[in-house]
């Protein structure tokens, strides 16, 4: 059980309620961002001697994007590694229906050896994709573009992807329940040994509190290549929530590359890299799309 904070505290308290306020308001904002988010399926790899299986696999998540004309996935590159073909396999959970995607693969790393820090991923979707796709697909004006975030805001960011646990695919129908995490982001990069202009790293504890008691937290395996969510609009700092409150919406921070349980000193968190990456790997391979 944790006990590193004396829940009868006065301020402690306050913290708390003020967290869970803002909290409730993140996850009642229109989640317009949060329906761009889809399970990835692959056929799986098989030695010499095995089988081939013919059944997909869900291995990760991903935030489909439309720029101009063009239809991406956002994710993460380990999500990609180890597959049959770059053949995807997804659907909207609403439609509860699959459908494959072929296209070619952008990374910040080598696709096949050692994954580098950002561990990021864009797949450029070349075949025709559902009205239900389309429909859910976000745009370039649903992006969080902040190089850094103002550290007198403290917005509430949501984690959301899809377990492996609750993704189940048979034949041709797509059975997925989306997680989503609400936390806010740990106050020092520099002790953590990220960068914050690239990266964007949230709390997620062994333990978190619920109903005044200690929880174990859900293990997020399978929401790599999901999304990082501001809810703009939210502050978790008790002298600026009033002045933020213009305008509440959902926008796409980054993308979630990595899961790490509390060790020593360091709490347990969700290490994420902006979109900027991301944008950026369009820009270096596609650069004809950003211009008028």
């Amino acid at each position: 059980m944790k006990t590193k904070f004396d829940l009868n505290d006065p301020i402690f308290k306050i913290a708390i309620k003020i967290h869970e306020d803002e909290t409730e308001l993140a996850l009642n904002i229109e989640k317009n961002i949060q329906k761009a988010v889809i399970p990835i399926a692959f056929i799986p790899k098989t030695k010499a001697h095995q089988i081939k299986k013919r059944k997909p696999e869900q291995v990760g998540s991903g935030v489909l994007v439309k720029i101009k004309k063009h239809f991406f996935i956002f994710s993460a590159t380990h999500v990609f590694n180890g597959f049959e073909s770059e053949t995807i396999y997804t659907g909207s959970p609403e439609n509860n229906f699959i459908e494959p995607l072929t296209g070619e693969r952008f990374t910040t790393g080598n696709k096949e050896e050692q994954i580098d820090m950002h561990d990021a991923t864009v797949f450029h979707i070349k075949n025709n994709i559902s009205q239900g796709l389309k429909k859910i697909a976000i745009t370039f004006n649903d992006m969080d573009k902040s190089i850094v975030e103002d550290i007198n805001i403290r917005p509430i960011f949501i984690a959301t992807g899809f377990r492996n646990k609750d993704s189940n695919l048979s034949k041709n129908e797509l059975t997925a329940r989306i997680s989503t995490y609400p936390s806010v982001e740990i106050p020092d990069y520099i002790q953590y040994g990220y960068k914050a202009e690239t990266q964007l790293v949230i709390s997620h504890e062994n333990q978190i509190l619920m109903d005044k008691k200690w929880k174990t937290s859900p293990i997020p395996r399978g929401m790599s290549g999901g999304a990082i969510i501001k809810a703009q609009g939210t502050s978790t700092h008790p002298f600026y929530r009033d002045k933020i409150r213009k305008e509440k919406k959902q926008l796409l921070s980054a993308i979630i590359i990595e899961h790490y349980k509390d060790n020593n000193d360091k709490l347990g968190h969700l290490v994420s890299t902006r979109i900027n990456v991301h944008l950026g790997l369009i820009l270096k391979y596609m650069p004809e799309i950003f211009r008028d």
